[in-house]
């Protein structure tokens, strides 16, 4: 079974993730319409394609890597992103651009961005998986209740150093870079670390490597941990969400998030 196959039955059961839990807390109505409701979106952002494109032609660097074949050529994972953002924009729904941009604009600051990774990005001593599933128990650190929902995701790379220690190594695309707040709370951090002793990791650490794209291209890397506080607030985080999604609490947020939103066309309707 391949690690897409996978992901996706343990998708079919109820289960939440780091990122439905960001949807949901940015605003309730849009996470109502996505996931519950399973609404098409009226579009792509932009970013939500180039960055989609940017991670498949990594996710083929780090297979080979995997794989013990040699290490693809800068070419060859430039062409894997033209590849996929090309077909982005071939499918639907359509992609949505700022007014600055345009495909051939995006195409251009990805070949950046790949160039400044191949030349810049460490590479692991050894990678044991790239897009690895994982499914997870959660619990509320307050009462102790399990709910009926376990925490579902997937590693973009599992890789181990020399001596013998676990690394998550998560991709990102983004205009600037993340404030010290925001590298200290971000909820796929912390489920990373979370799930990684359940899957055999251990003590992992994560590897967050951020690639900016900037008139000068470049890659922004910090090596995160969470302490056991950082996960309990986490565990009530998640929890009071699901208790607030049985509850029905789909209330709006209205906000910079709108203007992007897949799904402001039935909200404004409704």
């Amino acid at each position: 079974m391949t690690a897409s196959s996978a992901l996706a039955l343990l998708r079919a059961e109820r289960h939440v993730s780091a990122s439905a839990l960001t949807s949901y807390l940015t605003c309730p109505a849009a996470y109502r319409y996505r996931y519950i409701l399973q609404f098409k979106p009226t579009h792509r952002p932009g970013p939500l394609a180039f960055g989609g494109a940017v991670h498949e032609a990594l996710a083929q660097f780090y297979l080979s890597l995997r794989d013990r074949k040699p290490e693809p050529s800068l070419e060859a994972i430039q062409a894997a992103f033209s590849a996929a953002l090309k077909r982005s924009f071939s499918e639907s729904p359509p992609v949505l651009l700022d007014n600055d941009q345009t495909e051939e604009s995006l195409l251009e600051t990805g070949l950046g961005i790949l160039r400044i990774f191949h030349e810049a990005a460490p590479r692991p001593y050894r990678v044991v998986g790239v897009e690895e599933p994982f499914s997870v128990e959660i619990h509320d650190p307050d009462t102790g209740e399990v709910p009926p929902v376990k925490l579902v995701g997937a590693f973009d790379v599992v890789a181990q150093e020399e001596d013998g220690r676990y690394a998550v190594i998560e991709h990102k695309t983004a205009a600037k870079r993340w404030a010290e707040d925001r590298l200290a709370n971000d909820h796929q951090v912390t489920a990373y670390t979370l799930a990684a002793p359940s899957m055999g990791l251990g003590d992992a650490t994560v590897q967050l490597q951020i690639l900016l794209k900037q008139k000068t291209p470049a890659l922004s890397i910090h090596r995160l941990t969470r302490s056991e506080q950082d996960q309990r607030d986490f565990l009530r985080v998640a929890c009071g969400v699901l208790k607030a999604i049985d509850a029905g609490a789909y209330y709006p947020i209205k906000g910079w998030q709108c203007r992007s939103c897949q799904y402001a066309g039935p909200c404004l309707a409704g």
